[in-house]
């Protein structure tokens, strides 16, 4: 498999880092608090935060193979960052560029190509 471009991992990498950063305060938070009578967190606290955890692992991969949801996934993962536009503005430009577009289309080209060859074929 070929590295995605320059963008593309970038934007990948910066979601996969905040899935883990997810992750790993469920972790913390639990570690710290699990003894402590006054605080305490229910199931459904793991399951949000871990949702939200594989929310952001899921659009960091599919962001890196180039499939077709990837960018739509990625822009609404991309929402938490804008209120810090030092973090948030380096992902969407990086969005926005056109090897990012062209990422998703070479896959999407791929895809169409061998039924072209095909129809070509039977005439």
């Amino acid at each position: 498999m070929r590295r995605p471009p320059a963008c593309v991992e970038f934007v990948a990498r910066t979601h996969g880092l905040v899935s883990l950063a997810i992750g790993g305060s469920i972790l913390l938070l639990h570690g710290l608090t699990r003894n402590l009578p006054g605080i305490e967190f229910g199931a459904r606290t793991y399951y949000w935060a871990g949702g939200l955890a594989g929310l952001y692992l899921l659009a960091a991969g599919l962001v890196w193979i180039g499939a077709p949801f990837g960018p739509l996934l990625s822009r609404v993962c991309s929402l938490l960052y804008l209120p810090r536009p030092s973090f948030g503005t380096p992902v969407w430009q990086s969005m926005d560029m056109p090897e990012f577009r062209a990422h998703f289309r070479r896959r999407s080209l791929q895809q169409e190509a061998p039924s072209l060859k095909d129809d070509r074929s039977a005439k």
